[in-house]
């Protein structure tokens, strides 16, 4: 038997799953950016979620989406007529056949995904400087927009599908995986089929630097500022084409989907030591409180939503101990605020419209990566500490809860402080301006890009797709020159 098979189908002790959670999950910084970089803060990589839909339609009052994989504007048949202008590309498609893509792989590392409901995610490699990964999110959205618009489609960037219902989206992304996800959550209430059809997200991608009191600082910190990063970009007000007084019903449905998937482990000892060995053994505790969604290997069996992968560790499933295969998909699964997957994956902020899609870059970088603003920003939050969760269900209310906003208009002003001092290479052509300039247009005045959704909706009774055009019309005339 090959080793490494052999290695992978080994049952894991719990020395096991923290020597992966260590190496894994929570390394320091490669040594080859330090020696690339010397002068530059980290790595950086981005991930968007976008919601295609029929341009014909987006002057009605729900607009349609377009699906998957069905008809001749389908989205498959959509990155299909791609091909001929990227031959660097290499579309997967699963063993079903190839109008089942899985996904496309880019030239340069970076991939073309799908969601469950359909929605379109890019997701880049690490780049060296903030700039590279948002040049590159720029021109793969321009080719797949021309391409889009030659199919009669519109992609539209919100926080979550303000107009479908979950059995209107359906379950567009059909492998093994999310037909188990889909069949554990509809058993757990509606949140998690929410989540996985309707919601969209930017996640900003960053590394935990070079020593390991700067890993624990900047894990620490990315938590803490969990909910005011969710309410600085909460930008989906509207849920099945109505208002329901939340500004982020993105952050709402991730709050309620499973409390052992979401959240935050415990971070008292990461407070107190501010050290790896910290983080590593609370995520580790976390991690086997979280509840198995389903054994691959016991063809995809769905669990009947009490099970453990402590529970798995030490009593066994059928026979069977937990493979390191399983603990990667058990971690795959788990979704906190701050999930640790090699680097720090910043999961709190609701897909942001075109013109505004480089501030959480910047806010992010410019808190975790200044080191003047990352400790300012700690000595400011962890008096907060105690006041985390309340704070974190109050999220979805946007900046219309007082402390939330008085908070982030301070943790804001650090985010561009910090950003001023990073390299040239982190600004770019817009990120310093565009920051400052959604900072005064919405964090200063208490106000979230969610608001302004809300304000049409109201005004005018609805709000269609070609609404949110003529918002990124209007912001593009604001005066971003300093």
């Amino acid at each position: 038997m090959d080793v490494k098979m052999a290695e992978a189908d080994k049952a894991l002790t719990y020395d096991d799953c923290y020597a992966w959670v260590h190496d894994k999950i929570f390394p320091l910084r490669p040594a080859d950016y330090c020696s690339k970089y010397p002068k530059w803060p980290g790595l950086v990589g981005i991930e968007v979620e976008m919601l295609p839909l029929y341009t014909a339609t987006l002057g009605k009052d729900k607009p349609s989406p377009v699906p998957l994989y069905n008809g001749d504007q389908s989205l498959v048949k959509m990155l299909y007529s791609m091909q001929k202008n990227n031959p660097d590309w290499r579309y997967v498609a699963s063993p079903e056949g190839s109008d089942h893509l899985m996904n496309v792989l880019l030239d340069d590392e970076d991939q073309l995904s799908f969601e469950p409901g359909g929605q379109l995610e890019f997701s880049s490699k690490p780049y060296p400087c903030l700039s590279d990964a948002l040049r590159r999110m720029r021109d793969i959205q321009k080719k797949v927009d021309d391409a889009a618009e030659a199919q009669g489609i519109t992609i539209l960037q919100v926080g979550m599908n303000p107009w479908e219902s979950v059995s209107e989206i359906g379950l567009q992304m059909e492998k093994p995986r999310y037909r188990a996800m889909d069949a554990f959550f509809s058993a757990q209430g509606v949140h998690g089929q929410r989540m996985m059809r309707q919601t969209c997200t930017i996640q900003i991608n960053l590394d935990f630097g070079d020593s390991e009191e700067t890993l624990a600082k900047r894990y620490l910190l990315g938590s803490l500022l969990a909910p005011f990063a969710t309410a600085i970009f909460a930008n989906s007000p509207l849920f099945e084409n109505k208002l329901n007084g939340l500004i982020s019903n993105r952050g709402e449905t991730w709050q309620h989907m499973d409390p052992t998937r979401t959240g935050f482990p415990k971070l008292e000892e990461v407070i107190k030591t501010l050290s790896r060995k910290a983080c590593v053994e609370a995520y580790l505790e976390w991690i086997a409180k979280g509840r198995v969604v389903f054994s691959e290997r016991h063809n995809f069996e769905v669990m009947d939503g009490q099970f453990t992968f402590g529970d798995w560790l030490t009593k066994g499933f059928k026979g069977t101990k937990p493979t390191n295969k399983d603990l990667q998909t058990h971690l795959s699964l788990q979704f906190p605020e701050v999930r640790a997957r090699g680097f720090l994956e910043l999961r709190s902020v609701d897909c942001q419209h075109r013109f505004w899609q480089a501030a959480p870059g910047a806010f992010y970088t410019g808190l975790l990566y200044d080191d003047q603003s990352l400790n300012k920003a700690l000595d400011l939050l962890l008096p907060e500490f105690k006041n985390l969760t309340t704070y974190w269900n109050n999220a979805p209310q946007g900046l219309h809860n007082k402390d939330i906003a008085r908070i982030s208009k301070k943790v804001s002003e650090l985010a561009i402080e910090g950003f001023s001092r990073m390299p040239d290479c982190y600004h770019g052509e817009e990120s310093a301006r565009v920051m400052e300039a959604f900072h005064e247009h919405y964090t200063a005045r208490d106000r979230s890009p969610g608001d302004e959704i809300a304000d049409q909706f109201r005004a005018k009774g609805h709000f269609n797709g070609n609404d949110v055009i003529a918002l990124e019309n209007l912001w593009t005339k604001l005066n971003l020159s300093k």
